[in-house]
């Protein structure tokens, strides 16, 4: 009997996640389906002749209690290629003191460090942090602002964290969503607590290495193929239609649709679409820190959020970055540079720079925003659906990809063994929009 074919839309993580949990199976062939000539969807890497050094289109740290994505990077042998943070916690400056602290937790899930000011970081008390179990009890419509506390911890700690979480402020982001990331990292313990980064880029550290191995398995990758409509009857899939051809699926084949919620809106009836997306900034610079440098910074008060030190390059992310992103370039580089330059210690003449804007970086982490995740799962029992912007636990992060990739595969694994879900009652044909 022919084996099922599963088709992957969208090489991202999450649909290169799919692929990989489908592949390992070996109850299937897969083929993965990608509109750009390059795997890694919005996370990719590529050569900046300014600054002569590959670079990413943002920045995508880890943290060492992220099993899924570990895992993954594992599989593809690339765990040579990240950095891991000499320290457990986070490091913090704030630019308008000029202190800096650092957030020590200890390995264990009993959180003793919370006992000892010198781990908590400066200025802040026990309550600032029990204060958070109201985060995990919140309302669907609670915003982070209404349950953390106030004052220098707001600004100081709830602030930067949640922006790096959920890139939304505390006043605006969902309680709900910010509670099960926090219960995630207490189950995790503080060993779950350490910062990993790739030593030279992402595209190496991940997109490269996990590509090869999906190949090496037999999965075949396919560039350059826009989807541009998919046909479906009363219970199934039955057709892709590509920009220069058409496949028809068989009666055991299923689609993963793998692409950004917007472009997954338009092509599946039903599926609402975001009613916004929040904006970063990536900004990177031709020049290195001390090798004693803290690889990964967060600044408070300053003209970045997030400072990371790389091998060849230095690079910052703005946070929340829709009021920013229509800067102009040469003013946003010089300024978030100083602040750079204040730091690290380096010179205040402004290095090479190359800004790398994301207009559509993740969904809203709102309370609306994330009422309206859709399910993995759609009315059509062969048509499944992978990216962080699907429902889960997490915000828009590699983990929250690679999970989303991981449970659109499983639910097929499950589902071609007799699941059904309730179907519409006609035949459509579903409109065509760009994948990204």
């Amino acid at each position: 009997m022919k084996r099922p074919i599963v088709h992957v839309i969208g090489a991202g993580a999450a649909g290169l996640a799919a692929a990989q949990a489908l592949v390992s199976s070996s109850l299937c062939d897969v083929v993965v389906h990608e509109a750009k000539p390059y795997a890694g969807g919005r996370r990719r890497s590529f050569y900046d002749e300014t600054l002569g050094v590959e670079v990413d289109s943002g920045n995508f740290p880890l943290l060492s209690g992220w099993k899924s994505a570990l895992a993954l990077i594992d599989a593809a042998g690339a765990r040579g290629e990240w950095r891991q943070a000499r320290e457990l916690g986070v490091a913090f400056a704030d630019f308008s003191t000029g202190q800096r602290w650092r957030i020590r937790p200890n390995p264990g899930r009993a959180p003793w460090w919370l006992l000892i000011p010198g781990r908590r970081g400066r200025r802040f008390r026990l309550a600032d942090y029990w204060a958070a179990r109201r985060l995990i009890r919140a309302s669907p419509e609670a915003t982070v602002a209404s349950c953390a506390p106030k004052g220098i911890a707001l600004d100081r700690l709830w602030r930067p964290l949640i922006l790096a979480a959920l890139n939304c402020p505390p006043e605006a982001a969902s309680a709900r969503l910010a509670g099960s990331v926090l219960a995630e990292a207490i189950l995790a313990g503080g060993a779950g607590m350490r910062l990993m980064t790739p030593i030279g880029n992402f595209g190496r550290a991940f997109v490269e290495p996990l590509s090869k191995r999906l190949v090496r398995d037999g999965a075949a990758l396919r560039f350059g193929r826009k989807l541009v409509a998919i046909e479906a009857g009363l219970e199934r899939v039955t057709g892709l239609e590509f920009e220069h051809d058409r496949l028809d699926l068989g009666p055991r084949d299923a689609a993963i649709l793998a692409a950004p919620w917007s472009v997954s809106a338009a092509l599946v009836p039903g599926l609402g679409p975001p009613v916004e997306a929040t904006a970063i900034l990536t900004v990177h610079f031709a020049a290195s820190a001390s090798p004693a440098s803290e690889p990964v910074v967060g600044a408070v008060n300053g003209p970045f959020d997030w400072l990371f030190c790389y091998r060849d390059r230095i690079s910052v992310t703005l946070k929340d970055a829709a009021s920013k992103i229509d800067a102009p370039r040469d003013a946003l580089a010089a300024g978030c540079w100083r602040g750079v330059a204040a730091l690290t210690g380096l010179s205040d003449d402004l290095p090479a720079w190359r800004v790398v804007p994301s207009r559509r970086a993740s969904f809203p982490a709102t309370p609306d925003g994330v009422r309206r995740r859709p399910p993995s799962f759609t009315s059509w029992r062969n048509l499944f659906l992978a990216g962080a912007y699907v429902e889960s636990s997490l915000p828009e992060c590699l983990e929250g990809s690679v999970r989303s990739g991981e449970r659109a595969a499983k639910l097929w694994l499950d589902s071609n063994f007799g699941a059904r879900r309730m179907a519409p009652k006609s035949k459509v044909t579903i409109n065509s929009m760009q994948l990204n």
